[in-house]
């Protein structure tokens, strides 16, 4: 039964990871992932519109929970921008939690990130001279980066795509969840579970 659990795990991770993380993706759009990997639970099948086509930039507060690492059981709020490429990110979400890989860990430059798929909007991309801890950017080629410790004079060009309502002990718990994944059979620097809560 152990072995059966274990490989059931495995293949759920696996599909997971190629789904979201573009391992080996084409260069064009594949779509949005299948939908056992989109809601595992099959509650919500197709993935959910995410709200209004009048993007205003403002802030939709708590629209994504999020727990870092595997084992991780604090849940942290994240506010999302209400512009075309967060409402893209969205509709890839269910409210049912989603095991999302990334991996690439940067302690120095104080990210972790990881390449999603989806066409994306670029009319909001910004150039941000400093960083704060909490902030995620959505960058051109398509890599989504979460800002775990303030960076002074990061000098990016992105879009801004949210930030996580609470930081206190933010940048303890990625350095923690990325020290309890080392050796990961995947080669996944840190895990997170997202589930979308916007209404």
């Amino acid at each position: 039964m152990k072995k059966f659990t274990a490989l059931t795990m495995a293949l759920f991770l696996a599909l997971g990871m190629a789904a979201l993380s573009g391992c080996g993706a084409r260069q064009d759009d594949p779509g949005p992932p299948p939908a056992e990997v989109i809601d595992p639970s099959g509650s919500n099948a197709d993935a959910v519109d995410s709200g209004s086509d009048a993007y205003d930039g403002a802030l939709m507060e708590d629209a994504v929970s999020v727990r870092i690492g595997r084992d991780g059981e604090q849940e942290w709020s994240i506010h999302m921008y209400n512009n075309a490429a967060v409402h893209t990110m969205l509709d890839y979400l269910s409210d049912s939690a989603l095991l999302f890989p990334t991996y690439t860990y940067e302690e120095e430059e104080g990210y972790v990130a990881q390449n999603i798929r989806g066409s994306y909007s670029r009319d909001d991309e910004a150039e941000i001279t400093d960083v704060r801890a909490g902030e995620l950017y959505l960058f051109s080629g398509g890599q989504l980066r979460f800002y775990f410790r303030d960076v002074e004079g990061a000098d990016i060009t992105a879009t801004p795509v949210g930030c996580y309502g609470e930081t206190e002990g933010l940048t303890e718990a990625v350095q923690s969840a990325y020290q309890s994944n080392l050796n990961d059979i995947w080669g996944v620097e840190v895990y997170f579970w997202i589930t979308k809560t916007l209404e």
